[in-house]
């Protein structure tokens, strides 16, 4: 089996999963660093799920608070980032219901509002607005989170 233990890699893999949430897709990668055989890469997958090392809805769960809480990430920013984990649409679309919409808009109008502070002086209404929106949607919000932000109050010098 290489050099490693069978045992030894999934302790390994343990340590890994215990110290944050990861996905299935991370774990497979890192598995493919101890030169394992395909088979085997189901056998550690499996174990790690029934012993509660990786479980998938709580990794949606942790990557999704951590986007909004710290990041401050959009809806279609962190649908990205998952679909790069491989984590299925039907999962992705669960998780993203669970975002408290009060957090999201809070995050949104704060960017805009701090986006708009940047901007320099001598801009129309209309090429700040531009701007905002480029910035937000950077950020990965979309159209119809641009419809709750107040831009009439973003500008009003």
């Amino acid at each position: 089996m290489g050099l490693l233990e069978f045992s030894e890699i999934k302790s390994k893999l343990e340590r890994y999963c215990a110290y944050q949430e990861r996905s299935v897709y991370e774990v497979e990668k890192k598995i493919k660093t101890f030169v394992v055989e395909d088979e085997k890469i189901e056998l550690l997958i499996s174990s790690l799920r029934s012993d509660n090392f990786l479980n998938e809805n709580r990794f949606i769960e942790s990557f999704i608070q951590g986007k909004v809480n710290l990041k401050k990430w959009g809806k279609q920013k962190i649908r990205m980032g998952l679909i790069q984990h491989k984590i299925s649409k039907e999962l992705i679309d669960q998780g993203l219901k669970n975002i408290p919409k009060e957090k999201y808009d809070h995050n949104l109008s704060g960017l805009a509002e701090k986006k708009a502070l940047t901007l320099k002086e001598g801009l129309s209404a209309f090429e700040k607005k531009g701007k905002v929106l480029r910035f937000l949607s950077s950020k990965g919000y979309s159209g119809e989170d641009f419809d709750r932000v107040d831009f009439s109050s973003l500008f009003s010098s």
